[in-house]
């Protein structure tokens, strides 16, 4: 999970290119859950840091950016990543659209990966705060928190819904607790389009509360294992 006050700051300051990519320790639960205030305290130092290669996980930085205008026309390009690492540490890069509205993300290209990770389109509202994914493939993690609450059929595929309360965090665009939503799709896929738009409207139907769009991208979360990528975003 990106410290929300980091992500703010290099988007104020780069505007539509920005590196979206943290590394830091998890503890070594394997389904995803509520993260500790001390492991939020070390990925926000991290963040603060991100022109630098994360030497204690063992992998490089590459060209993993936010990349569009306000308007949403794109500024389509590569999103090349690898990792090797261990359980001492998390990976987190992406790229996408920032500001606007929910809307449909595209990627293809090459990817492989092994051990836990996550593949997802991301991002974090505001009005209310949440963070959210939605899940198109993931290694040996378990995504959510087996509280299932509907589904959203949507892009040829049914996603199960979740929602985990984070509550007294270190303090993220405001607030010190939030929801976090996840869409899991249960037939895996690791290219593809997602209309972020319908999972939106869909978590609305179930009670959801997510708001308006600070980021959304496609996203590798690296937990454990290492792996490789190289997609074209749009």
């Amino acid at each position: 999970m990106l410290f929300a006050s980091h992500i703010s700051a290099i988007l104020s300051i780069l505007g539509a290119l920005a590196v979206a990519i943290v590394a830091g320790p998890v503890d070594d639960h394997r389904t995803r859950k509520a993260v500790s205030p001390e492991r939020l305290q070390w990925i926000r130092e991290a963040f603060a840091n991100t022109t630098e290669t994360v030497d204690n996980a063992g992998m490089s930085k590459r060209a993993t950016t936010f990349s569009t205008s306000q308007d949403g026309h794109s500024d389509s390009g590569e999103f090349e990543l690898g990792w090797s690492m261990s359980s001492e540490a998390e990976l987190l890069g992406g790229k996408g659209y920032k500001g606007g509205s929910t809307r449909s993300l595209t990627w293809d290209g090459y990817f492989t990966a092994e051990g836990d990770w996550t593949l997802a389109i991301y991002g974090w509202t505001l009005d209310p705060v949440t963070e959210w994914y939605i899940v198109e493939s993931h290694g040996t993690g378990t995504p959510g928190n087996g509280d299932i609450l509907g589904q959203v059929d949507s892009d040829d595929g049914v996603y199960d819904v979740y929602s985990l309360p984070y509550n007294n965090v270190p303090e993220i665009y405001g607030v010190t607790s939030f929801n976090q939503y996840w869409s899991v799709r249960r037939s895996h896929r690791t290219t593809g389009t997602v209309d972020v738009s319908a999972h939106f409207a869909r978590w609305k139907e179930l009670g959801l509360e997510p708001g308006s769009p600070i980021f959304q991208m496609v996203t590798l979360e690296g937990l454990e294992g290492e792996g490789f990528l190289d997609f074209t975003v749009s």
